[in-house]
């Protein structure tokens, strides 16, 4: 399974729907790390592609869209959640013991708009920022491929 993974498009999802419309037929889902959630579900849409997705601090979507969400592919148990839940300090050491206590081999988040990826047993995978990423960083996505039981494969999209 190849799942585009993306956060922090704050409603300026043009450059994910640029992207899809070269590449669509070779993702099998998205995953949307919150702020705006309501995007990835638009993009879902649009592209009738299988969406997970969590809601994060600048989301209102009330009890219509998850704060989290937790699913298995194949044998892969993946978790994604905003990670504006804990304070910048410790939000890495939080979001590890999040995974652990959901038994979850990736976890993805945002809120940062700084991208990072820590593989291992249980990879942490922050795709950084569709929409104003910090650090000089460009926008960017993120390419997640799962073949199972191959180790996972993560991509970086710099989106233009």
């Amino acid at each position: 399974m190849r799942y585009l993974v993306f956060s922090d498009s704050h409603g300026h999802w043009e450059k994910l729907d640029d992207w899809l419309g070269h590449y669509h037929d070779s993702v099998d889902g998205l995953i949307c790390a919150g702020d705006f959630y309501r995007d990835g579900l638009s993009l879902s849409r649009q592209w009738q592609l299988p969406y997970f997705g969590a809601q994060g601090n600048n989301d209102h979507e009330g009890e219509a869209a998850p704060w989290q969400t937790l699913w298995q592919d194949g044998t892969c148990h993946l978790g994604v959640i905003h990670g504006h839940q804990w304070d910048s300090s410790r939000r890495l050491e939080k979001l590890t013991q999040w995974g652990q206590e959901n038994e979850c081999q990736i976890v993805i988040f945002g809120h940062s708009h700084v991208r990072y990826y820590q593989p291992g047993a249980m990879s942490l995978i922050n795709p950084g920022a569709v929409y104003r990423p910090r650090n000089g960083e460009p926008a960017t996505a993120a390419l997640l491929t799962i073949s199972n039981p191959k180790p996972i494969t993560l991509d970086w999209i710099l989106l233009q």
